[in-house]
């Protein structure tokens, strides 16, 4: 079966997250609450805050539906007797503040844009970004812009805008649709032996793990077809895969 489709892995496969600085994120999201005189004191916030998230991804744990990322600050919210819905202005700007954040510590190999460049214009494949974060898709089509690699891809699925997280395969599924492929002929590289290789093989996709990012995870989950140590051995594995 010839491959026409990759699909990639956002944090730790395409692009480095080693330098996220969660707390400054979240102090961004209080500055940009201040702002619009939303007043509490930070260390109170940043501790009701991740009981939320983590609480909100307990309840999620079994259908893999994601909690978009406003609705953890208007949770939040809650705690200190503010009324917020989601769509409303201050907590945009809030979340945005989050996402702006974010976008700046991402780091990119410099190889990176080159290897694209022969993917998608020598070997002429589609290409797609299926990743977990909770923003919608802005702020990581903005770090691509940032690289100059946005060119590159076809489709962009992230769990915030589709409303499902990997490995559930309803947002691998969404990622074949939008590039009109079938799983036999796409090959989906990531960092995770769980949310990326596992969940794509029970789709049909070939795998292939990236191992240097999975130090935290048993690399035998998921069972890759191929395992590579950085996105520099992506051709080779990828001509021995068929």
């Amino acid at each position: 079966m010839q491959i026409k489709a990759l699909l990639f892995d956002f944090g730790d496969t395409l692009i480095r997250t080693d330098k996220f600085d969660y707390d400054l994120c979240l102090r961004k999201v209080h500055e940009s609450l201040a702002n619009d005189n939303v007043t509490m004191p930070y260390e109170e916030f940043k501790r009701i805050y991740f009981d939320v998230r983590n609480r909100l991804y307990k309840e999620t744990e079994h259908s893999l539906r994601e909690p978009e990322f406003r609705l953890r600050i208007t949770e939040t919210l809650k705690h200190f007797s503010y009324s917020f819905k989601q769509e409303d202005a201050v907590i945009v700007r809030s979340a945005d503040a989050f996402a702006d954040a974010f976008m700046l510590m991402m780091q990119m190999e410099p190889y990176v844009p080159k290897l694209l460049q022969q993917l998608k214009t020598e070997d002429k494949y589609k290409i797609g970004i299926v990743s977990n974060f909770a923003h919608p898709t802005t702020p990581l089509k903005k770090t691509l812009e940032r690289f100059d690699i946005a060119k590159y891809f076809d489709a962009l699925i992230i769990s915030g805008e589709v409303g499902w997280r990997k490995p559930s395969p309803k947002i691998f599924k969404k990622a074949l649709q939008t590039l009109n492929v079938k799983a036999s002929e796409t090959v989906f590289i990531g960092d995770s032996p769980h949310h990326d290789i596992e969940g794509a093989k029970k789709i049909g996709m070939k795998t292939i793990l990236v191992k240097k990012a999975s130090i935290n995870e048993d690399e035998k989950l998921g069972n890759p077809d191929k395992r590579i140590t950085t996105l520099e051995e992506l051709p080779k594995a990828l001509s021995e895969l068929f």
